[in-house]
């Protein structure tokens, strides 16, 4: 298709009350009429140069490389079907569209079809653009008209003389010109549309300023003048400050003029009365509640109209119907920055920094807009950079509202509106992270319902239900971050800091005991959701205000969450932060920190480190009388030496753990100890003595609830059960262990279940099986950076493939071992690697395993999976057989 370029003139046609016709004529007939019309208007064009460039439905789009080559075309179509039963509504209008490979872009081809849409059947519309190239011979002036898309208004003609009803236009209303194109939001848009046409009484859009609530009612009340042929009237509340001018602002709007002697209230009814007109009232917000009672007598008494209201808050009136309007999408927000940005002259693409900034912005509009207007000074990168300081940097031009002159003046807006109490409560909220619950909020900031609703109303605080129905409450990250600076103006940071430490130590201390019983899961989602306030709360203690001795208490409280979910990195970072400054605490939050960091270290393969920390937690603890924190330091201390090959002196520390764990009577503290013994036992070779340790801890972690430590349990005598010989005891105990994992979120020990049924799969030759659990089980200890288990998939990886692939999977798990992460030290292992060294050496591929020892670990993995994909399924080989 040879498109025209350069000046263009756009013919847009559609056919009115298609679905009327459609009904009257039938469906055989009208498909015979609709076939006409199109050979007559191809016909018509095609003379004159016109080229179809698209069609949808019964409406076509063509393009012409002459004005009067259009006008004669579209004068022809409309002659020729005149007599017939379908009646053509055109459009033309003359434009230099942008011409791309995908067809034409640009305002040009929407005007064009605007034009179009307002016009009735038979009557053809022509631009002034189009005009000025053709003269006005044959065309009646039909005055100055605006269109949906709320462009300036433009003098729009008509071919002949003929008389057609009004245009479907926004010639009854006052509505303003935006600044800038309408960006994105067709949901948004679509559905408030919908709710303006089901004859919603009043619908207010509410939302935090810069949000986009005036440009959103806009569009929809132009996107909806058809629904109101009497008129849509804007009324600017903003610069008004008394209530009771509200209904004095509506009467200008309207052009109601007061009389003596009677009321304005009723001349604006007598005005209204029975009208289907929209009246849209922008920035309620700081009239309210005042506001409510004057308009309220006119929603009651007109009857008909719609009332469509900008707010930061609800009006609460009868009938109100509220639509929360939320940020911009993604792709949205990048879309409206760029465009921005270009119309500054500054044209850009979508590069990473550009998504980083409009995330940062929380895609709110009016930040957007402020932010692209300073890309004349400051690349993206520069921006992101800044964002600290970006309620000063981003200013917008002087001919912008004064309360959008900053992204500060939008928020101050409606910071200034409110009541001392509300101000205390909206700048103490800010020192929560992530949001809060209501106990919270109250605890820390001494809010009460009222105040909090109140805020709510105001869209300075928002609020959501998460997935336990327990209501949380939240601030855009652009509000709290001046909220903040309210803060700290007042000089009350420190304070509110400390107590929102205080709130959390006594909260994750009061939690703790509950993390080791039934109620486990429950609590581990419940600190999951606060964990960005418990890290808040950590840096406070930890930096800002020196408390270190509560810090440390925190950070022990939160043990069991870093552990079972797996956020070993983390809690090893503030444990390292609290020994650093270990002279600041007490010696038991000395031995706690000690003692917890020891296990973290230990999870993570850094075994060296696991045993310095805990033997030092021990000391601690002993020097202290405390049974129960030796007996876990000692507990942590035996699996740590296990590890490393160190049976006796595993022995003594697994005996020591016992005896004060029993000394001390708690039964969760005895069943780890009982555990570690086991371990100890099961490597001096009786395994009858380990399984009955193993099985009276299980016993006790059931008991008490401990969802983790039962996994754990059965993990191990699923494998005591697979050196026996029962197989199907083993998977049992695994398929178990699996489950009990993923319930309480531990995707380490899911992973060692995953791993733990691939050796049974490969035990009973089931390659493909085997497969299938080791590719889940890498890819999550990859994810929590579980070196152990990694090192042991790289080996049972080694015995599904061909002898190159395992020397090099061997190479991989080599470099593991050497940094102190080994499989299991049990006689399945000690024959597995003597195997697969035969097979390396027999294959003389010890330069490959050499190779491989120097390589990454995400190196490895890729290697591994690549080798799970490539295996066959359904393997029948049993292990050793045909050189595996």
């Amino acid at each position: 298709m040879n498109l025209p370029s350069g000046t263009v003139t756009f013919l847009f046609t559609d056919v009115e009350g298609s679905t009327k016709l459609l009904h009257e004529l039938g469906a055989e007939r009208y498909g015979e009429a609709l076939a006409e019309h199109r050979r007559v208007i191809r016909k018509a064009c095609s003379g004159y140069g016109g080229v179809e460039v698209d069609t949808q439905g019964d409406a076509f789009f063509l393009a012409f490389p002459t004005a009067s080559g259009a006008l004669a075309a579209a004068g022809e179509a409309t002659e020729a079907l005149a007599t017939g039963q379908i009646r053509v509504r055109i459009g033309l209008h003359t434009g230099s569209p942008l011409l791309t490979d995908e067809g034409y872009v640009g305002q040009d081809v929407h005007r064009a079809a605007r034009i179009a849409a307002a016009g009735h059947g038979g009557q053809v519309l022509v631009s002034a653009s189009t005009v000025a190239l053709l003269g006005t011979d044959g065309l009646r002036d039909l005055g100055e008209h605006r269109f949906k898309d709320l462009s300036a208004p433009e003098r729009v003609y008509q071919l002949g003389e003929r008389d057609f009803p009004p245009l479907k236009s926004l010639y009854r209303s006052n509505l303003p010109i935006p600044a800038s194109s309408f960006l994105g939001r067709e949901r948004e848009l679509a559905e408030v549309v919908e709710l303006l046409r089901q004859d919603t009484r009043v619908l207010t859009l509410t939302g935090p300023g810069g949000t986009g609530k005036t440009r959103l009612a806009l569009q929809a009340a132009a996107e909806s003048s058809d629904s109101f042929p009497d008129g849509i009237w804007w009324v600017a509340l903003a610069p008004l400050r008394d209530p009771s001018l509200a209904l004095s602002a509506v009467a200008q709007a309207l052009e109601v003029r007061e009389e003596p002697g009677r009321e304005l209230a009723d001349l604006l009814v007598e005005r209204l009365g029975g009208k289907r007109a929209l009246i849209l009232l922008d920035n309620a917000e700081h009239l309210l509640p005042a506001l409510a009672s004057e308009v309220s007598p006119l929603v009651r008494d007109t009857g008909i109209p719609t009332w469509l209201v900008t707010s930061r808050e609800r009006l609460q009136l009868q009938g109100e119907h509220v639509y929360a309007v939320p940020a911009l999408e993604g792709d949205t927000g990048i879309a409206l920055f760029l465009e921005r940005a270009a119309a500054a002259g500054s044209p850009l693409e979508a590069t990473e920094a550009v998504r980083e900034l409009c995330l940062r912005l929380d895609n709110l509009p009016l930040a957007l807009e402020l932010a692209a207007a300073r890309t004349v000074l400051f690349s993206p990168e520069q921006l992101v950079a800044r964002l600290a300081q970006r309620l000063d940097l981003l200013k917008a031009g002087r001919d912008v509202d004064p309360r959008q002159q900053t992204l500060r003046a939008t928020i101050e807006w409606s910071y200034d509106l409110l009541s001392d109490p509300e101000q205390g409560l909206f700048r103490s909220l800010s020192v929560f992270a992530g949001g809060c619950t209501y106990e919270a909020a109250e605890e820390v900031c001494g809010a009460d319902p009222d105040l909090l609703q109140s805020l709510l109303d105001k869209s300075l605080a928002r609020r959501r239900t998460d997935e336990a129905e327990q209501p949380r409450y939240w601030m855009l990250e652009t509000i709290r971050e001046y909220a903040t600076e309210r803060l700290e103006e007042v000089g009350e940071v420190e304070e509110l800091r400390d107590r929102h430490l205080s709130f959390f130590l006594e909260w994750a201390e009061e939690v703790e005991p509950e993390l080791k019983r039934a109620s486990q899961l429950e609590y581990l989602e419940r600190l999951e959701r606060d964990h960005e306030n418990l890290r808040a709360a950590l840096d406070h203690g930890l930096h800002s205000s020196g408390d270190v001795e509560s810090a440390g208490r925190l950070a022990a409280a939160l043990f069991e969450l870093w552990d079972i979910h797996s956020h070993y990195a983390d809690g090893r970072r503030w444990y390292g932060a609290v020994l650093e400054r270990r002279q600041a605490t007490s010696p038991p939050v000395t031995a706690m920190t000690l003692s917890a960091a020891g296990t973290l270290a230990g999870r993570q393969g850094d075994r060296g480190e696991a045993i310095r920390l805990h033997r030092e937690a021990a000391e601690v603890y002993e020097s202290m009388g405390d049974d129960r924190g030796a007996a876990r330091a000692y507990c942590g201390l035996t699996f740590d030496l296990l590890s490393l090959g160190k049976v006796a002196e595993a022995v003594k520390a697994g005996e020591r753990s016992v005896s004060a764990a029993r000394s001390d009577g708690d039964p969760w503290t005895i069943a780890c100890a009982l555990a570690a013994l086991a371990g100890t036992k099961e490597d001096q070779g009786d395994q009858r003595e380990a399984e009955t340790l193993l099985e009276e801890s299980l016993r006790l972690f059931t008991e008490v609830g401990d969802g983790r430590n039962r996994a754990i349990e059965l993990l191990n005598l699923a494998s005591m059960a697979w050196r026996r010989g029962s197989l199907e005891r083993a998977a049992s105990l695994l398929a178990d262990a699996a489950s009990s994992s993923q319930t309480v979120g531990d995707t380490g020990m899911v992973a060692a279940a995953l791993a733990g049924q691939a050796e049974i799969a490969i035990c009973r030759g089931r390659s493909d099986q085997a497969r299938l659990r080791l590719q889940e089980a890498i890819s999550l200890a990859q994810d929590r950076g579980l070196r152990t288990e990694l090192s042991r998939c790289f080996f049972l990886v080694a015995f599904l493939t061909d002898d190159a692939t395992a020397a090099r999977m061997v190479g991989a798990a080599d470099a593991l071992l050497e940094e102190g992460d080994v499989p299991p030290s049990d006689d399945f292992w000690q024959e597995s690697l003597r195997l697969l060294r035969l097979r390396i050496d027999r294959g003389k591929l010890g330069g490959v395993v050499d190779a491989w020892r120097r390589r990454s670990l995400d190196e490895a993995v890729t290697e591994a999976l690549s080798a799970l994909d490539e295996l066959e399924p359904d393997h029948d080989e049993e292990p050793g057989s045909s050189g595996k």
